[in-house]
């Protein structure tokens, strides 16, 4: 068991991010034994985005605080919502997704993603 008061927000680690001022905290990953699933909370400071981003990881999404917008594109469909508290989420494998936070409190999400164990099992 981990209380989310416990974990440090640490920048986001892909390259794409630097400088960006985006946030995430690791409650759940391999490093806790979950193999299956991780959980993270990300926090997208005011007036910031994320860059657009697309992987085989599927992913839930739980908006905790704060509002903002969704771009999302799926087979050459561009898709932008409003999103914001209590506001849940399904993010399909490969799908291009981007946050942007146009507001002046932080955006912030629980996100929880499949491991890569799951997907290295499918692909066998």
């Amino acid at each position: 068991m981990v209380n989310v008061r416990d974990v440090e927000k640490v920048p986001v680690a892909k390259d794409i991010y630097k400088g960006k001022r985006i946030w995430a905290q690791y409650l759940i990953t391999d490093k806790q034994g979950a193999k299956k699933f991780h959980m993270r909370i990300f926090t997208i400071e005011p007036h910031e985005y994320t860059p657009p981003d697309q992987h085989i990881y599927e992913h839930e999404i739980l908006v905790l605080k704060g509002r903002g917008r969704l771009l999302t594109i799926k087979d050459g469909d561009r898709r932008e919502v409003e999103i914001g508290e209590g506001d849940a989420i399904f993010i399909e494998s490969n799908e291009i997704h981007q946050f942007f936070n146009d507001h002046d409190e932080p955006l912030i999400f629980l996100c929880i993603k499949g491991s890569p164990e799951i997907y290295r099992e499918c692909e066998e």
